[in-house]
């Protein structure tokens, strides 16, 4: 378990990332799918963008919720990155996050199956809005 959040078992979520990545291409479909329903007004963010780049970002979305469960003395600076990039480049704002973490959340249990558990669910629950709460505090207020 991440000693800084209980909730949060850290082989458990390494493990099921290892068995679902034989899965990215469903998982990519299934995350979008789900977003676009949740929030349509995510298309204008996320649907101009081809299948490589969408998979990628998928792929960012896990690989920083990997590095935050092995603490990478680094992830600061890699989220806040990420963070930036998200408000500057990419334009997203903020209460974006929460519909795009239930529909990772949505599409890792539909691509598991029946071996979707309650601790799993709880583990990358607890996983990705960490990952959101670093995300949105590397935000730079602005004034519109």
């Amino acid at each position: 378990m991440d000693s800084t959040n209980p909730a949060i078992d850290v082989d458990l979520l390494k493990k099921h990332l290892v068995e679902v990545s034989d899965h990215e291409s469903e998982l990519t479909d299934r995350v979008y799918e789900s977003l676009f329903a949740r929030r349509p007004d995510a298309v204008e963010l996320f649907g101009t963008y081809s299948r490589a780049n969408q998979q990628r970002m998928i792929t960012e979305t896990l690989t920083a919720v990997l590095h935050m469960l092995d603490q990478e003395h680094w992830l600061g600076e890699y989220v806040h990155a990420m963070a930036s990039r998200h408000q500057f480049s990419y334009e997203t704002p903020t209460d974006m996050y929460p519909p795009y973490a239930e529909a990772m959340l949505e599409a890792l249990a539909a691509v598991t199956g029946s071996d979707w558990t309650l601790e799993l669910e709880r583990s990358w629950k607890a996983a990705l809005d960490r990952v959101n709460e670093m995300m949105t505090a590397g935000y730079i207020p602005t004034s519109h």
